[in-house]
């Protein structure tokens, strides 16, 4: 199975070499991503210098919009796929700017000891990577290895997905008239629980945030339904996508959630 999603990951990454669609066809979505990291690594005081490794960096979109906004800190990325690494490369190539604070390597979530040695971070981040393992205690053994990299203190950013906002997701759907949106095939979505039960072990204070749930409400299910009244195929490039980016967060509609936590000291 591991094999298996990687080739897909390799072979989207062929696809979508000279676009930032490699990891997914939503960009706005994408960008509402970004700004939520900016905006949250902005307030967690990190120190001038500080160094935050990227896992399951993809083709570098995310890492190096993230590190064009935050110029003080450093920014290493990490993903299975050789693929997107090339891609994640050849991105900071081109802006000279940022080559001496963002690097990119071939790595596994599940093993960083191989790709980081005995590297400590001041925070770590991951952007829908851990859904890409194909068990908990696959999910289990990468959650440890970000805590084994992390300094106490530090913190985790993860971006993932959750069942909880899919199936309420799903409700609305329901509710005029649209099809459930499935889980990919190469996806494992964490209920929250599991997620905070293997967490807890290495992490505090530990905060889910609804970054996404009404731009998913707007899209996935108002506008969604507007298609499908009109005859029409929903459009990730639809000014619907743009506005809904700025809308305040509210509820629990989507299965993309942030969740911030602290190290705990050793």
């Amino acid at each position: 199975m591991k094999e298996a999603i990687k080739d897909y990951w390799e072979e989207r990454a062929k696809q979508n070499a000279t676009t930032p669609e490699a990891t997914t066809n939503d960009l706005y979505l994408r960008e509402l991503e970004i700004s939520t990291f900016i905006q949250i690594l902005a307030g967690l005081g990190l120190e001038p210098g500080g160094i935050v490794l990227d896992v399951g960096c993809g083709d570098g979109y995310t890492t190096v919009a993230v590190a064009d906004a935050l110029t003080e800190l450093c920014f290493t990325g990490i993903d299975y796929s050789e693929n997107m690494i090339t891609i994640a490369r050849n991105r900071v190539a081109d802006q000279p700017g940022l080559k001496d604070r963002v690097t990119f390597a071939v790595g596994d979530a599940t093993d960083l000891d191989s790709s980081c040695g005995d590297s400590i971070y001041h925070a770590v981040l991951s952007d829908r990577c851990l859904i890409n393992l194909e068990s908990l205690e696959h999910q289990g053994r990468a959650i440890g290895q970000v805590a084994r990299h992390t300094q106490p203190g530090g913190y985790y950013v993860a971006i993932e997905n959750f069942t909880e906002g899919q199936d309420e997701m799903n409700r609305l759907r329901a509710s005029v008239g649209l099809p459930e949106i499935p889980v990919r095939w190469h996806n494992l979505y964490f209920k929250e629980a599991d997620f905070k039960r293997l967490a807890e072990p290495f992490f505090e204070a530990i905060e889910f945030k609804e970054f996404s749930s009404s731009y998913y409400f707007a899209t996935r299910v108002i506008y969604s339904a507007m298609c499908q009244m009109r005859g029409e195929t929903p459009d990730y490039r639809h000014e619907i996508h743009q506005l809904a980016v700025k809308l305040p967060w509210f509820g629990q509609f989507s299965p993309i959630r942030m969740v911030v936590m602290r190290r705990r000291s050793r």
